[in-house]
């Protein structure tokens, strides 16, 4: 062939594979969704190179996941392996192409997944797709050339995981960004769910005022709340406090709640709901976590207040003549912790005028800007300096004395605080 003829066959190449890169770049361009795009690649790549499968891989690093949404011969699965696992991991973590021409020679390759799908891995080629940065987001394994890679396959392949790069990644924070909302949606319903477990507690019952409040530092909260209404003007008030934080702790909460409203058909005796609900959350959970509780009945009727505490702060009692004292005797363990727990049932005389602090330690706990936490000391002045007001006012005071405490700290827990006023007309 002469200089020339070898000039234009060249150029013409050339122009060839130009032309096929830009049709790549535009095609990988047409979609964000993850499963069409890599499709797509892998369309794109079979075609040009003549190989029988392929598998796009993409790096979570969050999770420390090598992915797969479509791979030829597996549609439909997705496929998840550690990072550090065989060829594929091996090049997302160096950021070098591999070239294995006996695939079973090389001990990175993995035989069970040929005999998971009755398939046989002659030769592995994998390389590295890189982002804007250089950054190893994913990795491309081919499998089983029907001929030997030239130059031309080689540079085709460097050209295009180029625009295989951006457009993963671009498609990759897409999903992510979808996933991101869906999960603030699910937590949104989350949220409302919980808030609306408890019916609301109502503003009176009988003789006694009620005002009470419960906020969460994350989405969802582990803190528990209900209100029974029982025959002859009585009630019951729940309040809980599940240990962690966050959804784990709410889905234990709702478990609490949903179990404890099923106990209060069929049984009224508060140390018996306590040591069903232990049973119970040792069953569910294995004694993987716990929950502060305590059960309080009010017989106004009979100027009775009995009250269960198992692992609970004691609540705090005021008086109509201003002496306070904390309900602490006869708790017992926090439950979900130890089966065949006992409590016991402390009853108190209430007369009118006096008040009923019930909070978590959300309440106490909170910390100032130098890390001061509120404390039980500083509740109790609160209250006896507010003790002429409703329920609903001194709710408000304690409420208001927190925040002012607290400056522009954020909350770090869960904080419910319930406020009951005898006497009330």
């Amino acid at each position: 062939m002469s200089q020339s003829a070898l000039t234009q066959f060249e150029a013409y190449r050339n122009d060839n594979r130009l032309r096929r890169l830009l049709e790549a770049a535009k095609l990988l361009n047409s979609t964000i969704d993850l499963p069409e795009l890599t499709g797509i690649i892998l369309k794109i790549v079979r075609e040009e190179v003549h190989i029988d499968r392929g598998t796009v891989f993409i790096v979570d690093r969050d999770r420390q996941e090598l992915l797969s949404l479509v791979a030829q011969g597996v549609e439909g699965t997705e496929i998840r392996m550690p990072l550090n696992s065989g060829i594929a991991g091996a090049v997302a973590l160096s950021g070098e192409t591999i070239d294995i021409p006996d695939a079973y020679a090389d001990d990175r390759f993995n035989s069970a997944i040929d005999a998971t799908l009755d398939y046989r891995t002659k030769d592995v080629f994998c390389m590295p797709i890189l982002n804007r940065a250089g950054h190893t987001v994913g990795a491309l394994e081919l499998l089983n050339r029907s001929r030997p890679f030239v130059d031309d396959d080689h540079e085709f392949l460097r050209n295009v995981s180029v625009h295989i790069g951006l457009a993963l990644e671009n498609a990759w924070l897409h999903r992510q960004l979808l996933e991101k909302r869906k999960m603030e949606q699910e937590l949104a319903l989350a949220r409302e769910i919980q808030q609306n477990l408890c019916p609301g507690l109502p503003s009176q019952c009988g003789s006694v005022e009620i005002a009470a409040s419960s906020t969460m530092c994350e989405a969802v909260g582990g803190d528990y709340l209900d209100y029974y209404r029982l025959a002859n003007g009585r009630f019951i008030i729940m309040l809980g406090d599940v240990s962690g934080k966050g959804i784990g702790a709410a889905l234990v909460m709702t478990s609490l709640h949903a179990t404890c409203r099923a106990l209060l058909r069929h049984v009224d005796s508060l140390e018996r709901i306590i040591s069903i609900l232990n049973e119970s959350l040792i069953e569910t959970t294995r004694s993987q976590t716990f929950v502060t509780l305590i059960g309080v009945l009010v017989d106004s009727a009979t100027g009775k207040l009995h009250c269960v505490r198992a692992g609970h702060l004691p609540p705090l009692l005021l008086d109509s003549d201003g002496n306070s004292q904390w309900l602490e005797h006869g708790g017992s363990l926090p439950i979900g912790l130890f089966s065949n727990m006992k409590v016991q049932l402390e009853t108190h005389d209430i007369t009118n005028g006096s008040t009923l602090v019930l909070y978590t330690d959300g309440v106490t706990e909170a910390e100032s800007g130098s890390g001061e936490h509120f404390g039980a000391t500083r509740l109790n002045a609160v209250v006896k300096a507010h003790q002429t007001e409703s329920a609903a006012e001194m709710h408000r005071s304690i409420r208001a004395s927190l925040k002012t405490f607290m400056g522009g700290c954020r909350q770090t827990d869960d904080s419910t605080l319930v406020v009951l006023k005898f006497g009330a007309k």
